[in-house]
């Protein structure tokens, strides 16, 4: 059986990644770190998102790694590892706009504008989202892919994967109750 390049496979949703405890521990960092608004393409503009993030302990990142990274390597047949250097970020979506349709890799008007505002440049092959809240605790707020054509509001604990390249354009549906809270981590293939 052929399978196409890892950077063209995808995206992956796969259930239960994260366990309940890491996923209460995780929400407790959110709720003790100092929130954060977060940019899209280095600067805050709350037409195009609207968000909030804390970084992810490093003890607590280290577990999410474990957790994810035989999931990925299984995705697309390649070995990840962490980006070095970076943070994962918590993001938490309240009512309101979601995140307009884009890719995940990093620009130069990105670096640019963040040496300005101070934001993360999270980069890497392999975008993870962890889902640490479920459908049942906000309403609208799905993942949306536009090639292909899909939406997800997994469980939370789940794990949604796919290539960090401008092959796959998503974003975050208008959130219109509750609050939405994802994890993000970025890893790097071998291959790249």
């Amino acid at each position: 059986m052929h399978h196409p390049p890892w950077d063209q496979r995808g995206p992956f949703v796969i259930a239960s990644v994260l366990d309940e405890d890491l996923v209460a521990r995780l929400l407790a960092a959110l709720k003790a770190g100092q929130a954060k608004p977060r940019s899209y393409q280095g600067v805050v503009d709350l037409t195009e998102r609207d968000c909030s993030y804390v970084e992810v302990p490093q003890a607590l990142a280290e577990e999410v790694n474990g957790a994810i990274g035989a999931h990925v390597a299984a995705c697309y047949g390649v070995e990840t590892a962490p980006m070095e250097n970076q943070p994962q970020l918590i993001y938490s979506y309240g009512e309101g706009v979601g995140f307009v349709a884009h890719h995940d890799e990093v620009t130069d008007i990105e670096r640019e504008r963040a040496a300005d505002t101070g934001q993360p440049v999270i980069g890497g092959d392999v975008t993870c989202v962890l889902f640490l809240t479920g459908p049942d605790q906000y309403a609208g707020g799905e993942l949306f892919f536009e090639d292909p054509a899909m939406e997800v509001r997994p469980a939370a604990g789940a794990l949604v994967t796919f290539p960090a390249t401008r092959t796959f354009m998503h974003g975050v549906n208008r959130i219109s109750a509750g609050e939405r809270i994802t994890l993000l981590a970025r890893r790097t293939t071998a291959t790249a």
